[in-house]
């Protein structure tokens, strides 16, 4: 999957599954803009790329701010004079886009969760799509969430904005596709990232691994392959789609798993499964 002579823009860029994004992408020759809030972060990474052969950029980006999602993109067209690949990745933890279920939800947790998740995409989309056209076409990839294909109870906003999402990934895709632009999206389930490792109660944790089939959980790497692969030529007659990257997830009866395994003598070990193999 070379990327050589391609630009790209990854918000959330300098963390989790997007700096493997950056990473990979930069690893094979492309011209990577990091767009996140997270100088020091993202100086980091541009100082580790630069050697490589590939180039990286760093843009100071709010995605919840309209004007910052403009600057990035032409920030990479002045940067690199085109623009082929947008991977809108970037996400917003629950304290600066709370939720809730949906009796004690209000329109200001409401308005603020789908800004973050679904809207800032948009915007993605319709700055990038001009400037992607004038380059000949490129391809789109929206990081979305299992919890947009099932019920999460407390977060009822950010289900509906990944639902949401799988819906403006069709509609660029369908629009857009006689320019030579291709929109998917990748879903991952649970992702072992270093602000999951740091935040998720081991319990959690640990559920997790017991309702994944795999016998480990996605790290950062594991979900950037997916994505890369859907901007890649690999994939260039897929467009439209939401592809699971979940372990297997949500291909289970989620009440047969346990029985299944007790049936065939196997038992639940928190040594037999890591999040990076």
């Amino acid at each position: 999957m070379s990327f050589e002579g391609r630009v790209a823009v990854v918000t959330g860029g300098a963390a989790g599954i997007g700096r493997s994004i950056v990473t990979k992408l930069a690893a094979e020759g492309a011209s990577v803009v990091i767009a996140d809030l997270d100088e020091a972060g993202a100086a980091a990474l541009v100082d580790a790329i630069e050697p490589s052969r590939g180039k990286a950029r760093f843009v100071r980006t709010d995605i919840l701010v309209e004007s910052d999602i403009a600057a990035m993109i032409e920030h990479a067209v002045q940067s690199f004079g085109r623009l082929d690949l947008l991977f809108n990745n970037a996400g917003v933890p629950r304290t600066i886009a709370p939720d809730s279920e949906i009796a004690e939800m209000t329109g200001e947790k409401w308005r603020r969760t789908l800004d973050a998740h679904l809207t800032s995409a948009m915007f993605g989309c319709h700055y990038a799509i001009p400037a992607m056209i004038r380059a000949g076409g490129g391809a789109i990839v929206n990081t979305s969430s299992a919890s947009a294909l099932a019920a999460t109870m407390d977060l009822s906003a950010y289900s509906a904005a990944k639902a949401g999402l799988h819906a403006l990934t069709r509609e660029v895709a369908v629009t857009y596709g006689r320019d030579n632009i291709r929109c998917n999206a990748v879903v991952p389930g649970a992702v072992m990232t270093e602000r999951g490792r740091a935040t998720l109660p081991p319990d959690i944790i640990r559920l997790f691994a017991e309702e994944t089939p795999l016998p480990r959980l996605a790290s950062p790497d594991n979900i950037a392959d997916v994505a890369l692969f859907l901007a890649s030529d690999a994939a260039a007659m897929v467009t439209g789609q939401a592809l699971l990257a979940d372990g297997g997830m949500m291909a289970k009866l989620p009440y047969w798993l346990p029985k299944m395994r007790e049936t065939r003598g196997e038992r639940f070990d928190e040594t037999t499964y890591r999040a990076d193999r």
